[in-house]
């Protein structure tokens, strides 16, 4: 343009910005702002405004997207609802919500999406309550929530571990005139894994099944995890196979399903098969086979995969090498899971240290299995379950002794192991129990049934008795 005689216009500076943002160039887009800036009888207007806090959103420029809101202000351009959607994405982005809560409310035309974006802020933040608040308020102003609204809300509910409260949103949702779309899918699907509620991720299936969307590659990869994680790895292998475009995320997914369910021939011959058809693991698809080699104990498939990852240029993390250790635990190899131990390149944990004593405990090593128990009870002194797992090894070498004084240890120090955690799922409800549990809403009921069960099976143990003795 410039040798053609003609200047650069506002709107060829805008479109360019805003070209390199929709591009994810926002390098570029942040270095053609501050050349702008030195063009003389030019000014920034609020799609230029608009376009370049969102590269600094992006690339989570904090000071140059404060100064921006300030020539904003400066301009009368922070009431613009570009301009201020963009500085309550930007200050959500940063977690400082008064900020976006006061860019919001100097919005002179709020509109749909500039709602969504503040509540899906407060969402994703946690501010779950406040959230509700805001989506009641939109309504008294006359904006309908659409779908974006919602996506939003149980987005920010799922990622904060609110699961039920995300499954009811999206049971409301189906109840209102809108329909969940894909995204909604998605984002609810991890809700039901997790929740483990496999009626209600069969619900979500069928929905996604009627509307097309049980091909696409992410919804498949989540209701094979969803499958999984509740127990049936025959429905997952079924969302698996009727995946339209299978990836390597999908792949992982139903590669960690065997694992999970303790398939392990399987979920190998599953591996060979992803690297027979093109598809180049990672750190996951190694974590996930050398799994299923921990769940069929074999130890030289899982030595063979543990060293391809060097060929994959894949790194072991902690947990390959905490797999490893099991693996090698498991099978009686104690010293040599020791040695890996010694040689790994980063700080051992826990996990890595009751993965060595579990194995030591089922072979008898007690000299290996008190190192082990030592420097777990210094990494977590307060864990009841290293003291007890060395009582037991004490106890299955038969130094009973030591199995007491460890024992002692424990009730002097009035240690308390944490109760196992059951549950069942009923008419689309979730209950939660534990051992000695009555805050149950029907605890009368349950122990009441509870004592009949105990009477009638001792009845029977007494007639089986008085029927030996005739």
């Amino acid at each position: 343009m410039k040798l053609a005689g003609i200047g650069k216009d506002i709107i060829s500076w805008n479109s360019m910005i805003s070209g390199y943002v929709d591009n994810l160039l926002f390098d570029d887009a942040l270095s053609m702002y501050r050349e702008l800036l030195m063009e003389e009888g030019l000014q920034a207007d609020s799609f230029t405004l608009g376009s370049t806090l969102t590269a600094c959103t992006e690339m989570g420029s904090v000071r140059l997207g404060k100064a921006i809101h300030s020539r904003a202000i400066v301009r009368g351009l922070h009431s613009n609802p570009f301009v201020g959607r963009a500085l309550i994405e930007m200050y959500c982005k940063f977690e400082d919500l008064r900020a976006a809560q006061i860019a919001f409310d100097e919005i002179e035309e709020k509109d749909i999406p500039t709602w969504n974006v503040l509540m899906s802020g407060y969402a994703h933040r946690n501010q779950i309550e406040t959230t509700l608040n805001l989506l009641q308020k939109m309504k008294e102003d006359g904006f309908d929530p659409n779908i974006y609204t919602w996506n939003g809300i149980i987005s920010g509910n799922v990622e904060n571990g609110h699961y039920e409260s995300a499954m009811q949103l999206f049971i409301e949702l189906q109840t209102s005139n809108l329909r969940p779309d894909i995204y909604t899918v998605g984002i609810i699907l991890p809700a039901c894994a997790k929740l483990a509620t496999i009626e209600r991720g069969k619900q979500v299936h069928a929905y996604a099944m009627r509307s097309g969307y049980e091909s696409d590659v992410h919804i498949g990869a989540a209701l094979v995890d969803m499958y999984a994680k509740c127990g049936n790895l025959n429905h997952a292998l079924v969302a698996c196979n009727r995946i339209s475009n299978p990836n390597l995320i999908s792949q992982n997914a139903m590669l960690s399903a065997y694992a999970i369910s303790g398939h392990g021939e399987e979920g190998i011959a599953f591996f060979r098969k992803m690297l027979l058809d093109g598809f180049k693991p990672d750190n996951i698809t190694f974590l996930s086979v050398l799994s299923s080699c921990v769940h069929e104990g074999s130890v030289e498939r899982g030595r063979e995969f543990f060293n391809l990852m060097h060929y994959y240029n894949v790194k072991p993390t902690l947990k390959h090498y905490t797999a490893m250790v099991d693996l090698l635990s498991r099978a009686g190899k104690i010293c040599e899971a020791f040695a890996v131990m010694k040689e790994m390149p980063m700080v051992t944990d826990s996990v890595i240290w009751g993965a060595l004593l579990g194995g030591c405990l089922i072979h008898g090593n007690v000299e290996v299995g008190e190192i082990a128990a030592e420097k777990l009870i210094k990494l977590e002194p307060e864990n009841t379950g290293n003291y007890v797992m060395l009582a037991n090894l004490y106890a299955s070498a038969g130094r009973w002794g030591d199995e007491a004084r460890t024992r002692q240890l424990i009730k002097d120090t009035q240690m308390q192991k944490n109760p196992g955690c059951s549950w069942i799922e009923d008419r689309n409800y979730v209950h939660v129990f534990i051992a000695c549990d009555t805050s149950h809403w029907r605890t009368e009921e349950i122990y009441a049934t509870l004592d009949r069960l105990t009477i009638h099976i001792r009845m029977v143990q007494l007639e089986q008795l008085l029927g030996c003795l005739v």
